[in-house]
């Protein structure tokens, strides 16, 4: 078959026929020839070839050749983009920076095609719907509304960037103080006020939820409605909530005994009988919760590791349940939520919630290592998210500490429920009972801590006896007021008896060190230290780990530094986990675990 696209009457000619399969997936994006006779078409023909493709992959190839094709002219041949962008942007597209390059190509100022009001209208209206899962679109946005001069506009814009999770919010920070097409918001101070605004939490973004799933119904969050009219369906149409009594409800506390948080409150007034559905609580004959303690949440979902034999001897052990990993008495009472694929959401409550008054949704997940962590930081933020009234970027389970939104309320999540830590591996070993106590262990908790490391030392570094001394109160106290804010009780412990220890690869830095800035700063390397006081503790020279206490927001955090990248860490778990490493003694006395001695007793040597 001869190539079609080289004859613009051929390729009509096939058109709405059965060769027109064959005449999208012949097209080559790099072929100047095809993308003449391409732009020789109408718009009304091209949107015609874009949508009568067939779905899955290969059905997809047309569309995807011209997404190539208009990112590849958006600089050099900015109006044939258009023209492209023109068709893409009336037919649905999977590519979401489509949407999001279409509104850089209508701004004049990157182009210099002239301002297109008409078109700019007919972009939004098309991008816009995408701005939810690619939030740069809204900023893009922003960018066109500017230069329209519609700043009312521009600043929804920019704050629905914010509110989506743009992790680019920085940037526009920077853009907006220095280029100068950003000079006529410059000295408004509603974009910068913007960029900071946490927005509503709580109460306020429950309410938004309730808003939107009035508007759209149940579908606004993932339910359809029951096609069975049984007679306990539910629900029976997109509009059917079922509020809590208010006598009920003004009696109702958790099943810990603590309030209800506000954010629940508000919700069960608007609606009872989806949380019931879920599991959450029994509605007749009488309300009663029905909360689940971690560890029986994570049999349910996990069942066991592994069935045991069919013919087992006595003493053959049975099988082990992932329920034993999530054994952790403090999670008495959890609910699961929907959401995950291998692993799993909670709403657990703990001893202390959080400055909204509500508890986190947990992560639990048995992949690779079996581990738990804050996810969102509250039944209000889990709600939000579900109903796409906000976005969090979620690249991994812990990327919501990465949002200054919701940072504080997570980093008090996790020192109450993870000792500190962003997330812990094996949490029913590290947050459950106490482990038996072996003799040797070096826990900060123990009154003999400072004995036991002092023994350990002298048994694996038999020649380093230099004596080890504590930080004065004074010393103490610069750091704390350095930090400005109160230092974790586990730091405190520890230097009152060590202010400095240099232990083969690692080294605890005395408080004179932190004092000296500028060698705190080197041990970030290439990367910029933290702009808050911080403090580096514990350090590996050879290595990429450090140890560091930051201080934001009247708290003092642990956070791990290593390859470029702080992780939330526990300051007491940190320090152990360091003196833990003195077991090895082979890494501690200089000499690898896979040497191996001549057999005259003599290292061998390196040939010259």
């Amino acid at each position: 078959m001869s190539d079609a696209w080289l004859d613009l009457a051929l390729v009509r000619a096939r058109m709405n026929g059965p060769d027109e399969d064959a005449l999208r997936s012949s097209f080559k994006h790099d072929n100047e020839a095809h993308a003449a006779t391409l732009l020789a078409l109408d718009d009304a023909e091209r949107v015609g070839l874009l949508t009568r493709s067939k779905g899955g992959y290969a059905g997809g190839a047309f569309q995807r050749a011209l997404n190539q094709l208009s990112v590849a002219w958006l600089k050099t041949r900015p109006r044939d983009a258009i023209v492209l962008f023109d068709a893409l942007l009336q037919v649905k597209n999977h590519d979401l920076a489509t949407y999001c390059n279409a509104l850089w190509a209508v701004q004049d100022d990157n182009t210099h095609l002239g301002k297109d009001p008409a078109r700019a209208r007919t972009y939004f209206a098309a991008c816009l719907p995408h701005g939810p899962e690619n939030p740069a679109i809204f900023f893009n946005a922003a960018c066109v509304a500017l230069e329209l001069d519609d700043l009312d506009a521009a600043l929804g814009f920019v704050k629905d960037a914010v509110r989506f999770g743009y992790d680019g919010r920085e940037k526009m920070r920077t853009a907006f103080r220095a280029e100068a097409f950003f000079a006529k918001i410059r000295d408004d101070r509603r974009f910068f006020d913007a960029l900071d605004d946490r927005g509503p939490q709580g109460v306020a973004l429950v309410e938004r939820v309730i808003a939107k799933v009035q508007e759209k119904g149940w579908p606004a969050v993932g339910i359809e409605a029951a096609k069975k009219k049984k007679k306990d369906a539910w629900p029976k149409h997109d509009k059917d909530f079922r509020p809590l009594s208010p006598e009920v409800l003004g009696a109702l506390t958790l099943p810990n005994g603590a309030p209800l948080p506000q954010s629940l409150r508000t919700w069960l007034a608007f609606d009872a009988q989806w949380l019931a559905a879920l599991g959450w609580f029994e509605l007749t004959p009488a309300f009663r919760w029905t909360s689940r303690s971690l560890e029986a949440i994570a049999k349910d979902e996990f069942g066991d590791m592994g069935e045991p034999s069919s013919d087992p001897e006595p003493d053959a052990e049975v099988a082990k349940s992932w329920a034993d990993f999530f054994a952790v008495p403090a999670m008495e009472h959890g609910f699961l939520v929907p959401g995950g694929s291998e692993h799993r959401r909670v709403w657990m409550l703990s001893k202390e919630p959080d400055c909204e008054g509500d508890y986190p949704i947990l992560y639990i997940d048995i992949d690779d290592v079996p581990s738990l962590g804050p996810m969102y930081p509250g039944f209000d933020v889990w709600l939000a998210q579900e109903a796409n009234v906000i976005g969090i970027r979620y690249e991994t389970y812990s990327s919501g500490f990465d949002d200054f939104r919701f940072a504080s309320r997570l980093r008090h999540h996790a020192r109450t429920m993870c000792d500190g830590a962003m997330y812990v591996q094996c949490p029913g070993m590290v947050l459950g009972v106490s482990t038996p106590d072996d003799g040797v262990a070096v826990l900060l908790d123990r009154d003999d801590w400072f004995e036991r490391l002092v023994a350990l030392r002298a048994s694996l570094l038999p020649d380093d006896d230099a004596p080890i001394r504590g930080a004065s109160a004074e010393d103490l106290a610069w750091l704390q007021a350095h930090l400005g804010a109160p230092l974790p009780p586990a730091v405190v412990r520890f230097y009152e008896r060590v202010n400095g220890l240099s232990w083969g690869m690692f080294r605890f830095l005395s408080i004179d060190e932190i004092r000296d800035r500028a060698a705190q700063e080197s041990f970030f390397g290439e990367t910029s230290p933290p702009s808050v006081p911080f403090a580096v503790l514990v350090t590996q020279p050879k290595g990429a780990d450090r140890f560091v206490l930051l201080s934001e927001e009247g708290i003092v955090d642990g956070y791990r530094f290593a390859y470029d990248d702080l992780s939330l860490a526990s300051p007491k778990l940190s320090i152990e986990g360091t003196i833990e490493i003195l077991r090895h003694a082979a890494l501690f006395a200089g000499v690898e675990e896979d040497d191996e001695e001549g057999e005259d007793g003599e290292d061998e040597g390196d040939e010259d």
